[in-house]
């Protein structure tokens, strides 16, 4: 072996330009696969940091008709769930929730969880000092406990271990006093990860408090909650979901009100929480690994070609008696070492790429922050590599093997090289050929369509104007704003201060801004519409408590009569404003202006309101996702206080997010102000799994496309060379530049033709697999189909032209001669 090994070194060492085209290409395929498989590794293949995870469910809402998911659920239906189901240990409750701790006069911005009492418990991770809520503490006026985060205790409190017990002072919900029960172990985190659109510092859960709700009291209108279940042992999804529709069916029968239409979703937690980034990542997997069979193959011809190169040393050494099993591993032990090199090559390429990777993809996948190379990544890697010296290997050393002493001594010329190649040898770089532009068509249209999806939503209209918008959230405790008309004061008094503010053009409030995550739904009745009675499919729309200037400041176009006005508060009135695409669901070919609609809040109160004014339709949970019929109405008279700023300005959107802080702290100084960001990147962030996708496959695809070029250009370059003495008795004889061209670029375009064919057979099976990341373009768009082969064909030919112009510079009395 070590024999091999110097052999190996020194052939390698002779052939400087085929060892290094060897070696990056291996490198890019390798390099490629290895930052792909440490993204992988880090978020699907390790099990969720839970007991028995595999038992843990997610609980949604599905409507019975559409089979559309809901992943909000109400209280009240929660705790029906939890009493009347058979196939449950337990049924947990949470929600996000934002507070503020407050320490040497600056209130800290903390992201956390409002969980039920059995939430924490039924994940099956034990505090690391303290303990879980008791029910006690989850009911309405008891829940002033609370859980921190390792993170938070060792950041906030130096990990002092007497901090079990005591009191602290948080702001944000009911009360300022909070009892720390709790200290949760490092690395434990719940929920895995948060809203898309909500960008954050860090994706670490700070806090857990009890929700504190009695769900007697609770409304099915309210859904707020998200729901996950252990299952007992022994049940399947399919039976839990069965047992929790039959539930749903008997909460329907008692509340048709409010249920009707409505059942049950299980799914299981880890595609739950998993399920943006799963099928980009195992789509990009598998397209890695189809461009390391490219390199492969890009290599096994180069092998076949050097091993027509070396065809009498081959020869001289079975007619001295060499072993054909031995010349078989020392042709092997050089592939090995040059796949181990090219393997090398390619983990120093990840290194370098893995952080451009991390971070471009989207931020809201859980564990991302983990990805690094470590034992395993470098155990991947080696094994990868040794496949690959396998693969393109193997195949060209067994062929070599086969070559007939005499023949090759006898074929020989005075350079040493055969006369041409056999036609097994020629058949096996003709497959080689086929099969790699087959893949590349395959990849290619994978990334085409992508693409052309990403720029597809790249032309979506929000609705509104990103430019010079910036948003913030503001959540005022009810233990010092009790009641709606506290909270509206609070903002009156915050939005007349930042219009006085250099630079802010326009300010407005609001309950929820699109993309943020925190949209609210409400069922409607439309005056004079019988069909949109209760019990026969009443419409919904989102619901927005809007401040006088918060359409005009997120650029959100009036369409006909008036936006809402400051005098709306006080004349009397109960306007509302409609998006276009509520007028035109609500009242089809009517005027809506002067119609009436009322909008059921968590109340059960319902107000007939007068339509004033028709704006824009906006994109609000997603920019991929269908729009929604909406309704604005003035903050003073909806059933929900404003919690968001949206500020329009002229200066950067950092300088504004200070005075922001500062005007707000100038009304209340214990009062944070929780996340800011600029609205470009909540638009950013809610097309960036698509772009992640469309980026990484796209640059997939012209590496593809650069290797297939290669390869085909190699075996052209290789006929070339191999067939200079026909091709110098063909142009002799008479033949002309023309015939000599189509001579060579003929074979090339034969092959290139057979693999586009192919590739489009496997690429219409195979792109059904993009459906769930694709917008507005079908799996099947014929545009891609057609302009993708155009490409491939455009490539071969420029590909095989190179060498067919060299084909027609040859002397044919000098190849006559060299015969």
């Amino acid at each position: 072996m070590l024999r091999d090994l110097r052999y190996g070194l020194r052939m390698l060492r002779k052939s400087p330009g085929f060892t290094a085209v060897a070696i990056v290409t291996l490198a890019l395929g390798i390099g490629a696969n290895t930052a792909i498989f440490s993204v992988v590794r880090a978020v699907l293949l390790p099990p969720l940091p839970f007991a028995n995870p595999g038992r843990l469910v997610q609980i949604q809402l599905r409507d019975r008709k559409t089979g559309e998911p809901a992943n909000w659920v109400a209280y009240r239906d929660v705790a029906d769930w939890r009493a009347q189901n058979r196939s449950f240990e337990s049924i947990g409750a949470h929600r996000f929730a934002l507070l503020s701790l407050t320490a040497a006069g600056q209130p800290d911005a903390l992201y956390g969880a409002s969980v039920s009492a059995n939430l924490l418990p039924l994940l099956g991770v034990p505090p690391l000092a303290g303990r879980f809520f008791l029910p006690a503490e989850d009911q309405p006026g008891h829940n002033q406990v609370v859980i921190l985060s390792y993170d938070l205790w060792r950041r906030r409190f130096a990990g002092d271990p007497s901090m079990v017990g005591r009191t602290i002072r948080l702001t944000g919900v009911d009360t300022q006093d909070y009892t720390v029960i709790g200290v949760m172990p490092s690395g434990f985190n719940f929920p895995l990860s948060v809203p898309s659109a909500v960008s954050l510092p860090t994706h670490q859960m700070a806090f857990w408090i009890p929700t504190g709700l009695d769900p007697l009291r609770q409304s099915r209108d309210g859904k707020r909650c998200l729901v996950v279940g252990r299952l007992k042992p022994g049940v399947t999804v399919a039976q839990a979901e069965a047992d929790l529709d039959g539930v749903a069916a008997r909460i329907e029968r008692e509340s048709p009100k409010t249920n009707t239409g409505v059942r049950v979703r299980v799914e299981p937690f880890a595609h739950y929480v998993m399920g943006r980034a799963r099928p980009a990542m195992l789509i990009m997997l598998g397209a890695v690994g189809l461009l390391v069979l490219i390199a492969c193959a890009n290599i096994a011809n180069l092998l076949l070609a050097r091993a027509m190169g070396r065809r009498r040393e081959t020869g001289i050494r079975l007619a001295l008696g060499a072993d054909r099993r031995r010349l078989l591993r020392q042709w092997i032990t050089e592939s090995l070492l040059l796949a181990i090199l090219g393997g090398d090559a390619g983990l120093l390429l990840s290194a370098v790429s893995l952080r451009f990777l991390v971070h471009l993809a989207p931020q809201d996948v859980p564990r991302l922050a983990e990805t690094h190379l470590d034992g395993a990544v470098l155990a991947f890697t080696l094994g990868l590599s040794l496949l690959a010296g396998l693969l393109f290997g193997v195949f060209p050393a067994w062929l070599a093997t086969r070559t007939d002493p005499q023949e090759a001594l006898a074929g020989g010329t005075r350079s040493g090289a055969p006369s041409g190649p056999g036609p097994g040898r020629s058949r096996a770089r003709d497959l080689l050929i086929v099969g790699e532009v087959a893949v590349s068509v395959l990849l290619t249209i994978a990334a085409g369509l992508l693409v052309k999806s990403f720029a597809g939503l790249l032309r979506v209209d929000p609705g509104f104007r990103p430019d010079r918008l910036l948003t913030a959230i503001i959540v005022l405790p009810p233990s010092r704003y009790p009641d709606l008309q506290s909270n509206v004061a609070f903002f009156r008094k915050l939005l007349d201060g930042l219009h006085n503010l250099p630079g802010v053009e326009s300010a407005g409030a609001v309950n929820g801004v699109p993309l943020s995550g925190n949209i609210t739904g409400a069922y409607v009745t439309v005056e004079g519409h019988p069909s949109t009675a209760v019990g026969t499919g009443r419409p919904s729309a989102e619901v927005f408590a809007a401040s006088p200037d918060y359409l005009s400041t997120m650029g959100i176009a009036l369409l006909a009569g008036r936006e809402l006005t400051p005098y709306d508060a006080t004349n009397g009135a109960n306007p509302a404003v409609v998006n276009d695409l509520a007028a035109q669901r609500f009242w089809p070919h009517e005027d809506p202006l002067g119609k009436r609609i009322s909008v059921n809040g968590n109340n059960g109160l319902a107000i007939w309101r007068q339509v004033v004014g028709v704006v824009k339709t906006t994109h609000d949970q997603s920019i991929d996702l269908p729009a929604q019929p909406a309704v604005y109405l003035p903050m003073e008279q909806a059933f929900e206080p404003p919690q968001f700023l949206a500020v329009r300005t002229s200066l950067p959107i950092a300088a504004i997010g200070a005075r922001l802080r500062q005007a707000v702290a100038a009304i209340d100084k214990d009062q944070p102000v929780f996340v800011v960001n600029a609205m470009q990147e909540l638009l950013d962030n809610s097309v960036a799994p698509r772009r992640f996708a469309a980026l990484i496959l796209a640059l997939f695809g012209a590496l593809a496309l650069v290797l297939a070029a290669a390869g085909i250009y190699g075996v052209a370059a290789y006929s070339v060379s191999r067939r200079a003495h026909e091709i110098g008795l063909r142009v002799a004889l008479g033949a002309q530049r023309g015939d000599v061209m189509r001579l060579i670029v003929g074979q090339g375009i034969r092959l290139t033709t057979v693999g586009i064919a192919l590739g489009l057979a496997g690429a219409f099976a195979a792109t059904r697999a993009l459906s769930s990341l694709l917008y507005g373009v079908g799996a099947t768009d014929p545009a891609t189909f057609v302009s993708v082969p155009l490409v491939l064909a455009a490539v071969g030919l420029t590909a095989c032209y190179i060498p067919a112009r060299r084909a027609t510079k040859i002397d044919p009395m000098a190849a006559l001669r060299c015969e």
